[in-house]
């Protein structure tokens, strides 16, 4: 009984942290394509200078255009590197001296402004890292929760339903335990929808209608097993990883001692 149970758990978690990486791979293109990272270190060194009663909009509009026109020669944002618009990926990070050097850059502002502003810079420096650092975070975990729903939806992962296909069906609960082994003994699995598709995971539109706006009380229980299984992906792969290896690791001593 307990083995089945450790058993159901694996497979569960198994599931989770496919729907997990599948997120995070989703997450990490998306957040490439729309240079979030660059946007939130814009946005936030932006809101520092708004602050500096000695900028004038000139002074900001330069400022604002230096930390824009800052790219890497070498990292292309496509495969191929072509040197057309947009296909340059912007640097997200700055260090305190280049901040300095580009303040420094700006013409038609006072030496005694320029000294005020460095010296601004060089107090609040880590604060101004840490908020970009937690804004960043924030922002992630957002698009994470946001993509994850997505995802639930589209393949109509309910965790309700899948506890009770787990505990109701043998061989499928053998299945996910072997996919979720596999899983837990490389933490970098490759071809995420074949695996998926081997656990009956597909993209049904067809079914959609009367999965989600049938009028019974099924529906309900759908939407709620979505949204629970939105929140529990999105708690992130290396959350489900571990609880994969810990739950692999008591299942194996159980078996030693019974041997």
């Amino acid at each position: 009984m307990l083995m089945d149970i450790l058993g159901i758990l694996i497979g569960f978690i198994g599931i989770m942290l496919l729907f997990s990486l599948l997120i995070t791979a989703v997450v990490h293109g998306a957040q490439a394509a729309l240079q979030l990272r660059f946007k939130n270190m814009k946005s936030v060194i932006n809101a520092f200078f708004d602050h500096i009663d000695v900028l004038d909009e000139p002074c900001k509009t330069q400022l604002a255009d230096k930390l824009n026109g800052r790219s890497d020669v070498t990292l292309y944002a496509t495969a191929l590197p072509l040197d057309i618009l947009g296909n340059r990926l912007k640097l997200s990070s700055i260090g305190k001296k280049e901040l300095i050097t580009i303040v420094k850059s700006i013409t038609g502002m006072m030496p005694e402004h320029t000294a005020k502003i460095e010296h601004q810079i060089n107090e609040h420096f880590e604060t101004i890292e840490e908020i970009m650092s937690q804004r960043f975070k924030q922002w992630m975990h957002q698009l994470s929760i946001a993509l994850a729903f997505v995802i639930c939806f589209v393949f109509q992962l309910n965790c309700f339903s899948l506890l009770d296909k787990l505990n109701q069906d043998s061989l499928y609960r053998q299945q996910a335990m072997q996919i979720s082994q596999e899983i837990s003994s490389n933490t970098n699995p490759d071809q995420l929808e074949h695996k998926l598709m081997a656990l009956s995971f597909t993209i049904q539109p067809d079914t959609w209608y009367s999965y989600y706006l049938s009028l019974d009380v099924s529906s309900i229980f759908n939407w709620l097993g979505i949204i629970f299984s939105s929140i529990l992906i999105s708690l992130g792969a290396p959350f489900w990883f571990n609880r994969l290896r810990d739950v692999v690791s008591l299942r194996d001593k159980l078996s030693n001692i019974k041997k």
